[in-house]
């Protein structure tokens, strides 16, 4: 997830009002750059049940 984004922002461009929605988080997704340094580094990665929960 990103800090400091401008959720009413996002609500407006991808038209979520309208749908009952709002932005909750955001997250970047892609592909790692081929010169990226920390791609070698140790990753900690957590089970799905401990950062996922479903309302």
């Amino acid at each position: 997830p990103m800090e400091g984004i401008e959720k009413c922002r996002y609500d407006d461009i991808l038209g979520l009002k309208p749908r009952g929605l709002i932005t909750a988080m955001i997250a970047a997704l892609g592909y790692r750059a081929a010169s990226d340094k920390y791609a070698t580094t140790p990753k900690v990665r957590f089970a799905r049940e401990q950062v996922v929960r479903h309302v």
